[in-house]
């Protein structure tokens, strides 16, 4: 009998000692674990817009079956667009805006990727510039869009040259887009816009193109990982824009420092106006049509081989 007492309190001490132990463990463990889940992605930031989550606009139905020509006198501009997609590819922004891709890589036959940006008030990208993308933008609608550009001929930002880093910031001016006023802005550039239109829920009929555009729609998509994923990275959010940002050749910076100014939405001043290279962009976009799809639709990306 004395030995099974005996026994039985090793055998009560040892059960103690182990449930301390692994309550220990588990507290190393928690503590550990919890600062790294409060960091770990949550999804994309940048969600992908099926049937029925936008509205296409009576233009955007016309354009899938004519190539419409706009003609604006008061400004000039006449421009012939190319054909849309019939199944665009839309994404929509941490901003709020979505991006209508409208045409991309494989149906402009590389020459240029194209997207229609629907803007609710105050919606618009931070401070970039694309080392090796031409862009032109311009407004078919009524709106107000606030365009940001240096105030002086800008010389070409190169690979390996980011402003605020180790290139004086660039100092910016802005001006308001007209309806029919088409703008361009040369690789190495910085740049950006806001919609400024009063009383408009969102703003339709203003138009991306980059050219050539390659990396424009893997940028939007978020991807930011070479297994194509695009989970937020688990940094502060500006180190994280920029990252994932300069991965597909464009660098944003939402600190202020590639402009010298924090709130560079309040940027005003003049801008120097590059001449707009509307002949170049209609060039491209009626090469581009020999690559548009028979049947008008968006061919999915075949997967790419993974390495052996």
């Amino acid at each position: 009998m004395n030995l099974l007492l005996q026994r039985l309190k090793c055998w009560r001490g040892i059960h103690w000692a182990w449930l301390v132990g692994a309550a220990t463990t588990l507290a190393i463990v928690v503590a550990t674990l919890v600062p790294s889940l409060a960091n770990s992605p949550k999804g994309s930031l940048y969600t992908p817009m099926g049937d029925g989550d936008y509205t296409f606009s009576e233009t955007n139905r016309r354009g899938m079956t004519e190539r419409i020509t706009y003609d604006f006198p008061d400004t000039g501009l006449k421009l012939t667009m190319p054909r849309f997609l019939k199944n665009p590819e839309a994404i929509q922004t941490p901003g709020k805006d979505i991006v209508v891709f409208l045409r991309t890589i494989p149906d402009t036959c590389g020459l240029y990727e194209m997207s229609e940006t629907i803007l609710p008030p105050n919606a618009g990208p931070p401070p970039h510039f694309h080392l090796d993308n031409d862009e032109w933008f311009f407004s078919t609608e009524n709106s107000q869009i606030r365009l940001y550009s240096a105030q002086e001929k800008q010389q070409t930002i190169k690979a390996g040259q980011v402003p605020g880093i180790n290139l004086a910031p660039i100092k910016m001016g802005s001006l308001v887009q007209k309806q029919g006023e088409i703008l361009f802005s040369p690789k190495g550039s910085v740049h950006f816009f806001r919609n400024e239109t009063p009383g408009k829920e969102d703003v339709r009929g203003f138009y991306n193109v980059w050219s050539p555009g390659y990396g424009t729609l893997e940028r939007f998509q978020g991807i930011n990982r070479i297994d194509h994923g695009n989970e937020p990275l688990a940094l502060p959010e500006d180190q994280a824009v920029l990252l994932q940002s300069s991965l597909w050749g464009f660098p944003h910076d939402i600190t202020g420092r590639f402009v010298g100014v924090k709130d560079f939405y309040g940027i005003r001043g003049p801008v120097f106006e590059h001449p707009n290279n509307v002949q170049k962009l209609q060039e491209l976009f009626d090469a581009g049509e020999a690559c548009y799809p028979p049947d008008g639709l968006r061919k999915p990306k075949p997967p790419l081989p993974e390495p052996q």
